[in-house]
């Protein structure tokens, strides 16, 4: 197995028992976005740079999905609620 093969199990792992441990879809997509990241930067000497372009789009919509998710706690902190 080739370390792209390795790194693509780890990250199938992680989602999966980040499915399985999660009742909340904002907690499951936060750890979603932690595990690609740790996978792209360990993985980072041994990424093409194709791969690592290919997958800056997914990195980046998680990114935005996390904002969203933290200026939503935010705003239910300030408002009371």
């Amino acid at each position: 197995m080739d370390v792209e093969d390795y790194m693509l199990l780890f990250l199938s792992l992680w989602v999966l028992i980040s499915a399985l441990v999660t009742k909340s879809v904002g907690v499951f997509l936060t750890l979603t976005l932690i595990g690609l990241l740790i996978t792209i930067e360990v993985g980072s000497l041994f990424l093409s740079r194709e791969q690592k372009e290919s997958v800056k789009p997914l990195v980046e919509l998680l990114i935005v999905i996390f904002a969203i998710i933290v200026m939503g706690k935010v705003y239910s902190i300030l408002t009371g609620g």
